[in-house]
């Protein structure tokens, strides 16, 4: 099967279609009256945005913030109070209970603890939701196997829960819920009770499944390392809205609110040597240095941008820090450096245009 196109990576072509929504949160609310509590507790608020067909698609936020219930509310486990829940076409707000099966049958989930049968074997973890389904003895037969051999598992198809590490029964979940050909695959903290190799495998999985079947991929986490490795696209919540949303490049390069700033320092965030920290405030004085951050997300990206540097500020710059890496495949590169505070405007002038980003962070003394 042809790889699908990734929408970060679609180019004006005649006749190439433009990607398409797969989901869509129009103005969604939803409040709780918490069991024997009389006042309402809203838990998502005035929330809108859209995944398209083939995303990997992360939300991220802290805890509280409202992720669990916003994943709920895409399989229709919980019910948006106002707004519209919008999954490929359908109106999910306005079904009946009967008619979510069939929601739920192409929006599969996947949990932090899951959630086997410590009775049934590997093979007839895998097997349960076509046996709901109604499929032939002959049909399963024929399609738990491939399955098993998808997430690397052939040779455990007669192991019990109890027998296999975390990582072999998270892949058997996977396994699981790809039974029922899903065209929406929900993880809901899906590697938070994993080790750091583990959950890299597990995430190396996800992100085969996205690429061979097409699968749209939605990941609830807290955990920073999960969108930079694989997500395209990724939405901020905090306290049940979503102050943040777009590519996870531009999302990460170039935050607009602080508590994004917070959760991308980790990936992108560079710490000034403590003696420059401690001389570091908001205010320009003449005799000062202003500290600036400037990022690049292009090919040889560390290379270029110093090369641009030089080319632009000249010996009015000084280098004070750097990293490169990369955020969902794209290379980066981060670096601060100080130029006179009298040289500074001209400085950000002088790299805008070519085309650099760059910020003060601060002035130093």
């Amino acid at each position: 099967m042809n790889a699908p196109v990734r929408t970060d990576q679609l180019i004006a072509v005649e006749g190439l279609q433009a990607p398409t929504p797969i989901i869509q949160f129009e103005s969604v609310s939803k409040t709780f009256r918490p069991r024997g509590g009389t006042e309402t507790v809203t838990a998502l608020k005035d929330v809108s945005f859209t995944v398209q067909r083939g995303d990997m698609f992360g939300v991220i936020g802290r805890s509280g913030a409202g992720k669990s219930t916003l994943i709920r509310l895409i399989n229709g486990l919980e019910r948006a109070t106002a707004g519209r829940v919008v999954v490929d076409g359908i109106d999910i707000t306005a079904l009946s209970e009967r008619d979510l099966i069939h929601i739920r049958r192409k929006t599969g989930m996947i949990f932090q603890h899951f959630n086997l049968l410590s009775s049934r074997t590997a093979f007839g973890n895998v097997a349960l939701p076509l046996e709901i389904a109604g499929r032939s003895r002959e049909e399963i037969q024929r399609r738990v196997p491939p399955l098993l051999e998808l997430v690397g598992l052939s040779d455990k198809h007669d192991r019990y829960p109890s027998e296999l590490s975390g990582g072999q029964k998270q892949r058997i979940g996977i396994a699981r819920v790809l039974a029922t050909e899903p065209s929406v695959l929900l993880c809901d903290e899906a590697t938070s009770a994993l080790d750091p190799e583990t959950t890299s495998s597990i995430l190396a999985l996800l992100s085969d499944v996205n690429r061979t079947l097409g699968v749209t991929i939605i990941l609830i986490t807290h955990e920073i390392p999960v969108i930079q490795e694989i997500c395209n696209r990724v939405a901020v919540l905090e306290a049940g809205r979503i102050i943040e949303h777009g590519r996870v490049l531009d999302v990460f390069l170039k935050p607009s609110h602080p508590i994004t700033e917070n959760f991308v320092r980790s990936v992108t965030g560079l710490e000034l040597p403590e003696s420059l920290a401690a001389r570091l405030g908001s205010d320009p004085q003449s005799s000062s240095k202003a500290i600036l951050q400037v990022t690049s997300a292009e090919a040889n990206a560390g290379t270029l941008l110093l090369n641009r540097l030089k080319a632009a500020l000249g010996d009015r710059l000084e280098f004070v820090a750097g990293r490169t890496g990369t955020i969902s495949g794209h290379p980066f590169a981060a670096w601060l450096i100080s130029v006179p505070t009298d040289s500074s405007a001209a400085a950000l002038n002088a790299l805008s245009e070519i085309g650099q980003d760059a910020k003060v962070i601060g002035y130093a003394s």
